[in-house]
C-alpha cells in the first residue's frame, strides 16, 4: 500500500502525457483529419514498464528521447545509472549519447562528456589534462590529433553547425624545420604536410614527409608511419611489419620510381618517391566515423601505451582495399578543387557584373 500514493501520480503524469501527445498530433494534422492515438500510447503503462525493464541502459536512454510520455517512465539520473556499466559500455553509452550534441564530446578517460573548446585543434596542441595519453603521436611534433577533433569534426559535418570551428579543425598544417635552427634533429624531415579531410562521412588524413639532402639512408632518423610499420625496422618477429623499411630501400636505390604500399595490420596507404635529392613519403590514414572513442577503427591506430612494439594493436582489416583510401582522398581534393573554381567562377561573374553596374550609374550621374 505504501506505493499506491506514487503509483497513482505516475498514473497521473502518463494521462498528461498521452493528452499532450495527442494534442500535438491534431495540431499537426488538423482538424479535418480524424487524428489517431499513437499505438505505444494504447499500451498500457504497466506494459510499457516491464517492456522498459528489458531494455539496456542505453535504449533506454534513445527512448527517452522519443517523446514525452517516454521521458516520464525513463525519468533517472543518467550519470548515476551509467556508473553500473563496466567501463567499455559507459564510453559507448556516452558516445552515443554525444551523438546530437554539437557543444560536447565523449571522454574515454573521464566516462563523461565534456563541452567542446574552440581553442582545441590538433594544430593548436591544447588539450585538457585528461587527455594525455590519447594524442596519435605517430603524426610528429607539429600535428596533435585526438579522437576528439575527428568526433567534433564529423558530427559539426553532419549536423551543419561550428562551421567557423570545423574549418578551424579541417585546417591543413604544414611544418618546416631548418637545419642549424635550435629545434633540428639530425635525420628528420625538412617538410611536413598535414591535410585533413572529411571522405564519405569518413575523417581522412593526408601526411606528407620530404627529407633534402640526405646522402645516404641510413643518415635518416628512425620514423613510424604506423603501430606496425617502422623505418628502420629493427623488430622482425612479426612477418610483413618491415614491408615499409623494404620499399624504402627499393625506392632509394631507383630514383624516380614510385612504390605504392599499405600495411596489413591497419587502414593505411602509402607512395615512396626519390626525386633527385628528395625523399617523399606519402601517407593517407583513414580513422573512421569517430563514433567512440574506444572502437577498434581508432585505437587500432592509437596503439597499446605500454609497449606498441611486442603487443601492439592490429585488426584484420577486411574492407580496406589497398590503395583505396589514397583513391577516395584524391578523388575528393579533385572534387574540392572544382567546387573551388566554380566558386571562384561564380564570384568572379558577380564582381563583374557589379563592377558593371556602377560604372553605367556613375556614366548616367555624369
Amino acid at each position: 500500500m505504501a506505493d499506491e500514493p506514487s503509483t497513482r501520480r505516475r498514473n497521473r503524469l502518463w494521462e498528461r502525457a498521452v493528452a499532450f501527445e495527442s494534442r500535438c498530433v491534431n495540431k499537426l494534422t488538423g482538424p479535418k483529419q480524424q487524428s489517431t492515438k499513437a499505438y505505444l500510447l494504447r499500451i498500457s503503462i504497466e506494459l510499457l514498464e516491464e517492456i522498459i525493464s528489458h531494455l539496456d541502459l542505453l535504449s533506454q536512454f534513445m527512448f527517452s528521447r522519443t517523446c514525452r510520455a517516454g521521458r516520464i517512465l525513463t525519468q533517472k539520473d543518467w550519470k548515476d545509472a551509467s556508473l553500473a556499466l563496466p567501463e567499455s559500455e559507459q564510453t559507448s553509452f556516452w558516445a552515443a549519447v554525444a551523438y546530437k550534441l554539437p557543444n560536447h564530446w565523449v571522454c574515454a578517460r573521464c566516462c563523461t562528456l565534456h563541452e567542446t573548446d574552440r581553442s582545441d585543434t590538433p594544430r593548436s596542441q591544447q588539450s585538457p589534462p585528461c587527455q594525455q595519453g590519447e594524442t596519435l603521436d605517430t603524426l610528429g611534433r607539429s600535428y596533435k590529433l585526438r579522437h576528439t577533433h575527428i568526433e567534433l569534426a564529423l558530427k559539426f559535418r553532419r549536423l551543419g553547425t561550428n562551421t567557423a570551428y570545423l574549418s578551424e579543425l579541417l585546417e591543413p598544417c604544414e611544418y618546416r624545420a631548418y637545419r642549424g635552427a635550435g629545434s633540428w634533429k639530425s635525420g628528420s624531415p625538412n617538410v611536413t604536410i598535414h591535410i585533413p579531410r572529411i571522405v564519405e562521412g569518413r575523417f581522412c588524413l593526408q601526411v606528407i614527409k620530404e627529407f633534402h639532402g640526405y646522402e645516404a639512408l641510413h643518415e635518416i632518423r628512425s620514423f613510424r608511419i604506423c603501430r606496425h610499420q617502422l623505418f628502420p625496422w629493427w623488430y622482425w618477429g612479426i612477418k610483413d611489419w618491415g614491408v615499409f623499411e623494404k620499399n624504402t630501400e627499393a625506392v632509394w636505390h631507383r630514383p624516380g620510381n614510385v612504390y605504392d604500399g599499405h600495411c596489413q595490420c591497419c587502414p593505411v596507404d602509402y607512395s615512396i618517391l626519390r626525386d633527385d635529392d628528395v625523399l617523399r613519403v606519402t601517407l593517407w590514414y583513414d580513422f573512421g566515423t569517430g563514433k567512440s572513442p574506444r572502437d577498434l577503427e581508432w585505437v587500432v591506430h592509437l596503439g597499446d601505451e605500454t609497449d606498441i612494439y611486442s603487443n601492439g594493436l592490429y585488426v584484420n582489416v577486411k574492407d580496406h582495399d589497398p590503395g583505396s583510401i589514397r583513391k577516395s582522398f584524391q578523388q575528393s581534393s579533385f572534387n574540392h578543387m572544382v567546387r573551388g573554381v566554380v566558386r571562384g567562377m561564380t564570384l568572379g561573374s558577380r564582381k563583374l557584373c557589379r563592377t558593371a553596374r556602377e560604372v553605367m550609374m556613375a556614366y548616367k550621374l555624369g
